[in-house]
């Protein structure tokens, strides 16, 4: 990033506020935590089914891939920890690579807080519409990265000179490259990169950048719809996958495939 961009010294009138932006110079450990979680979660997921000999499917039912049928009966933790599972050391290592790019620009935007903030929201949102269109199991951590670059959409709609300054229309080429790719290829959750799309734009804009006040009318409205459609993506999804008898899910073998948050999927069956 270019030094223009939390230069301090004065500039004058118009040009001094359509070039200067608050940024936390701090080191962006939050960003490097989830790295960290990220992957302590994939070792310890590998090294148990190392030991209790558990094939791909059992390792992320029991880790907390989201699951349909059982988020609609009740498992609602499922939709945070699929997105700290992933399926492979291929999958972890562009999910990390993402996360390891994206994140420090977008930590240093918002701050520490609002940048966790971001990433779980959009993790959430991420999970939550994967749970409401996709039937397939899915993890990964695509749906929270989606949602970094969601909300530097916010930083455009802000201040659109450091924006094109930045990046340009390369951001969204790559926004519009991925999702291309999701739906022209199988095994990918393109509903969960769309939901983090969206939840990291709205998240956003209901918490501003760095040191932007938080309470505001405006941002309070953002706040009530996020609940509203969490509400309705559950109830949504109760009634879409509830059936009459509570199932039990079987493991799928290993000659079921497998998806993930750029997502393999689990074919699955329940026996009543």
């Amino acid at each position: 990033m270019s030094d223009y961009w939390h230069r301090k010294d004065p500039m004058e009138g118009e040009y001094q506020q359509r070039f200067f932006v608050n940024l936390d110079r701090r080191r962006p450990y939050i960003t490097y935590i989830l790295l960290g979680l990220n992957i302590l979660a994939y070792l310890i997921m590998t090294l148990a089914g190392y030991i209790y000999q558990l094939n791909q499917g059992e390792q992320l039912i029991l880790f907390g891939a989201k699951v349909n049928i059982l988020i609609a009966y009740g498992q609602y933790w499922r939709l945070l920890t699929a997105m700290f599972l992933h399926i492979g050391i291929v999958h972890l290592f562009f999910n990390s690579y993402a996360l390891y790019i994206y994140g420090p620009i977008v930590e240093s935007l918002f701050g520490k807080a609002k940048f966790l903030v971001v990433y779980i929201v959009s993790g959430l949102t991420g999970s939550l519409l994967s749970y409401m269109f996709s039937l397939s199991i899915s993890a990964g951590a695509s749906g929270a990265i989606f949602g970094l670059m969601g909300s530097l959409l916010y930083l455009r709609q802000r201040n659109r000179d450091i924006f094109q300054r930045v990046f340009g229309s390369r951001l969204f080429v790559i926004i519009g490259f991925n999702l291309f790719y999701g739906f022209t290829s199988t095994g990918i959750d393109n509903w969960g990169h769309i939901g983090g799309l969206v939840g990291g734009y709205l998240v956003a804009n209901a918490i501003g950048l760095y040191k932007e006040p938080i309470l505001q009318f405006k941002k309070v409205i953002i706040w009530i719809l996020l609940f509203l459609l969490f509400v309705f993506g559950i109830r949504y999804g109760e009634g879409k996958y509830m059936v009459e008898t509570k199932p039990r899910p079987s493991i799928p073998t290993q000659g079921e495939s497998i998806k993930t948050g750029n997502s393999y999927k689990i074919n699955y069956t329940y026996n009543r």
